[in-house]
């Protein structure tokens, strides 16, 4: 068993890990307590990305900074071997332990011992915590490894946690079909924006998408067509924007779009630029599909807030614009004046 004021320290860790519900709140306490906890100087935590199948950096000690664009191929070097395996590895002198290691691989190290440990729960990998360079430069011992292998699992099931947590109150906020905010959400962020508005006289527009002829694309082709074309559609408008901008599914075909810190000739420039992404793109790839079923528009209406006003006024303007380029003839963007 590992020495008893550890073993107090770590109690003490997985107590307080259990309040944190922010995964980078809870990655900033873990490089903290885990450097003061095994007096190290160098403590970081990757995680691990499976699509692009490589480890990056969650979270690192102030002096380890410089390696926040690190990023480790899974299975590869010491972090990518670990992870792979699901096994710590502990390493007393990394030179005579593993003398194929250059000095120009480990050279960002003062010490030759560390300790590298999965964060894992069940078969499944998180991340690793690696830790360095302790500051009375004794090696790491097999008490060490035996300490960090005891909070790891604690770690992985408040990660869980986290995740589950934010999935739940993603779901609450977001459109099912097209992954954007739902028509409750925008509402909610539309009344901070008209507030943050009126205390500080900035600027705010807004965008409304309407899908043209969506009605009759329905009817001929299918409701299930019809929910491809707005995941596209979702996607292209999410493409061309700033991830500042706050993107919802208002109704139906309609997606409304709000634009922080945007006047109306800002807006009115975006929502062109929306207009004839959605004009160019094409819906469905089959080849025996009617150029008619693959080509789609869009009518944008775009209105600026004004302070005399309030939010329910702001969507009207809109929407009134958005009438506007409709009875004009569709496939445009009007702006209210």
């Amino acid at each position: 068993m590992f020495k008893e004021e550890i073993a107090v320290k770590l109690v003490e860790l997985s107590n307080t890990i259990c309040s944190v519900l922010n995964l980078e709140q809870l990655g900033d306490l873990l490089v903290a307590k885990i450097s003061a906890i095994f007096q190290a100087k160098k403590v970081s935590l990757m995680l691990l990305d499976k699509e692009k199948n490589d480890l990056f950096i969650w979270a690192a000690s102030e002096m380890f900074e410089e390696l926040k664009q690190v990023k480790v191929e899974y299975g590869q070097m010491f972090d990518g071997w670990v992870a792979k395996e699901g096994k710590p590895l502990l390493v007393k002198n990394v030179d005579s332990e593993f003398p194929q290691f250059s000095k120009v691989k480990t050279g960002r190290y003062h010490s030759k011992s560390f300790i590298i440990a999965p964060i894992k729960s069940g078969d499944k990998i998180f991340g690793v915590i690696n830790v360095t360079e302790r500051k009375n430069t004794d090696i790491f011992d097999e008490d060490d490894l035996q300490a960090i292998s005891f909070i790891n699992p604690l770690i992985a099931s408040q990660m869980e946690k986290i995740q589950l947590v934010e999935k739940i109150e993603s779901l609450s906020i977001v459109d099912s079909l097209t992954g954007l905010f739902n028509h409750r959400h925008f509402q909610e962020r539309l009344s901070q924006e008209v507030d943050r508005v009126q205390r500080y006289r900035r600027h705010c527009s807004m965008i409304i998408v309407d899908v043209d002829n969506f009605g009759a694309y329905n009817e001929n082709y299918g409701y299930g067509m019809g929910d491809r074309v707005l995941v596209q559609m979702a996607n292209i408008i999410r493409d061309n924007l700033r991830k500042v901008d706050i993107i919802a599914r208002y109704a139906g075909e309609q997606i409304a779009v709000l634009l922080p810190d945007t006047g109306r000739k800002d807006a009115a420039m975006a929502a062109e630029k929306l207009r004839e992404k959605i004009a160019s793109a094409v819906f469905v790839e089959r080849r025996d599909s009617a150029l008619s079923m693959a080509r789609l528009t869009a009518s944008l209406g775009v209105a600026e807030y004004n302070i005399k006003n309030n939010k329910e006024q702001f969507i009207q303007q809109a929407k009134d614009a958005l009438s506007e380029a409709k009875q004009k003839g569709k496939n445009r963007v009007c702006v209210y004046k």
